[in-house]
């Protein structure tokens, strides 16, 4: 589903932009901190100033009512030779702490397997109480690329 090209991409990429929608369709779109494990995403509902609780946030609640979801990875040049993108489209889940939600292929922890990647990828993390708080964690269904990758 991935190719090396596609993953290499996603693994240096600082940010994503997840595209969710509640149950009527209405469309949201916020950037994220993303990491993959295992060829899915997560990614967290960090400490980041937030005015309403993790569980309130639109993007929470949109995954409860409409667990598909797409995230965009994507760079721009003004050579637009160098252009590019990756797109990820997949079905999400909330997972809360002490709630390993669906086990993963080998059984895994999700929270904490997803929370160790984040703070592998970003130092900024490593005063963050994330075991306290919840990630969405985007099981791929498929993969689409366009352009420059390097």
């Amino acid at each position: 589903m991935w190719t090396e090209r596609e993953r290499a991409y996603v693994e240096r990429a600082r940010v994503g932009r997840l595209a969710t929608a509640d149950a009527d369709g209405r469309p949201h779109v916020v950037p994220i901190c993303v990491a993959l494990v295992d060829g899915n995403l997560v990614t967290p509902i960090d400490e980041k100033p937030k005015q309403v609780s993790p569980e309130a946030l639109r993007r929470s609640r949109d995954v409860a009512e409409n667990p598909h979801v797409a995230v965009v990875f994507d760079h721009y040049s003004e050579d637009w030779s160098r252009l590019g993108w990756v797109q990820v489209r997949g079905t999400a889940t909330l997972v809360k702490p002490g709630e390993q939600g669906e086990q993963g292929e080998q059984g895994e922890d999700r929270h904490g397997t997803g929370f160790g990647a984040l703070r592998r990828k970003y130092d900024q993390y490593a005063d963050h109480d994330l075991e306290r708080r919840p990630l969405i964690w985007i099981e791929t269904g498929s993969v689409r690329s366009w352009g420059a990758l390097e």
